[in-house]
């Protein structure tokens, strides 16, 4: 099995006084899984609505208050988050068409593309694989709520009253991936992206008035879910989250190997992991055993992580290690998925 490790990224601390939070860059398997042979995609903007749709369109940015247009922009953003999210990852090149086809101009779908309109676009673009977007709806919801907060001026506490707006963005956005080889819909998905905004002021009005421009709130939501399509059809590097324990019992040696691993030094907190292993006290040495599981994976090694977990929770019953058994299992799957992604079609 390969090793899929990227940089180790800085660790900062957990909610808990005893464990501290660490993370690593690492490649996940795509949602679904493409034919072998696929090597570049190319991505189109299929939203623009037709004559047909467009003057509905019009009356339902007057009717619901929409900025006009402003979907127009969110899914540019889109495409872009899309392109870069593939670009990113180790497996496909990626285009964006020139063409601008007709769709809805709605969250509704057209139907599917014509198969010959499908394999000329790939022909063009040299691609085996085209993605569309063709349903876009944004939805944006803004209340204010009276606040108060607390401060201390002059040696006394003062409480001091305000209002917050809260900006909430909902896009339902839906996207179609289709197979040069066929021409036929390989991937139909329909995701919603959600991001929430907020800004105080003095009174309702002012509050509101701080919040992002409508538009601007769009694009960025926009942005999210088109990222959030690239994760789906191509492996892409993430961040996993993880954590050891600092403290136990008062040992010293522990607390430095906390700072060993907090510099990326795995290594050497292995080798302090693994003394205190054999410690003749149980507190110190489960807590040290779930983290030479943890060192293990940071250093590639998927199976000795598992084999240091299930020796912390079978000796000593640590419930933290039976949750990070589960949580490797899982890891393990994700990187047999990724040897058959990764490999090249012949």
């Amino acid at each position: 099995m390969k090793k899929y490790f990227f940089l180790l990224l800085i660790p900062f601390l957990g909610l808990s006084a005893c464990r501290t939070t660490v993370s690593y860059s690492g490649l996940r398997p795509a949602d679904i899984t493409l034919p072998k042979d696929v090597q570049s995609v190319v991505l189109v903007n299929r939203y623009k609505a037709d004559r047909q749709n467009q003057w509905m369109n019009v009356v339902e940015g007057i009717f619901t208050g929409e900025m006009l247009f402003a979907d127009r922009r969110g899914v540019e953003q889109a495409l872009a988050a899309l392109q870069n999210r593939l670009q990113s990852g180790p497996k496909y090149g990626v285009s964006i068409a020139s063409e601008q086809l007709f769709g809805t101009g709605t969250g509704i779908l057209p139907p599917p593309l014509p198969v010959g309109e499908v394999q000329m676009l790939c022909n063009r673009y040299n691609a085996q694989v085209l993605i569309a977007i063709e349903g876009f709806d944004s939805d944006i919801q803004v209340s204010t709520q009276p606040r108060q907060r607390k401060r201390t001026v002059n040696g006394q506490q003062i409480v001091e009253n305000f209002f917050e707006a809260r900006e909430l963005v909902r896009i339902n956005m839906s996207w179609r991936l289709y197979l040069a080889s066929t021409g036929a819909v390989f991937d139909q998905h329909t995701l919603m992206a959600q991001r929430a905004f907020s800004a105080n002021g003095n009174t309702p009005d002012l509050a509101r008035r701080a919040l992002l421009f409508p538009v601007d709130a769009i694009m960025q939501t926009a942005f999210q879910g088109g990222d959030s399509y690239g994760i789906r059809v191509s492996p892409s590097w993430v961040n996993y989250v993880r954590q050891i324990y600092g403290r136990a019992g008062g040992s010293s040696q522990l607390k430095k190997a906390r700072r060993m691993a907090r510099r990326g030094d795995w290594e050497n907190a292995a080798v302090v992991y693994e003394r205190l292993s054999k410690s003749t006290r149980p507190k110190v040495a489960k807590r040290a055993m779930y983290n030479r599981a943890v060192a293990a994976e940071f250093l590639g090694d998927l199976d000795g992580a598992l084999n240091w977990a299930r020796r912390s929770a079978d000796e000593y019953g640590l419930r933290q290690a039976d949750r990070y058994i589960f949580t490797l299992r899982a890891r393990l799957n994700e990187l047999q998925r990724l040897d058959q992604q990764m490999e090249e079609g012949k």
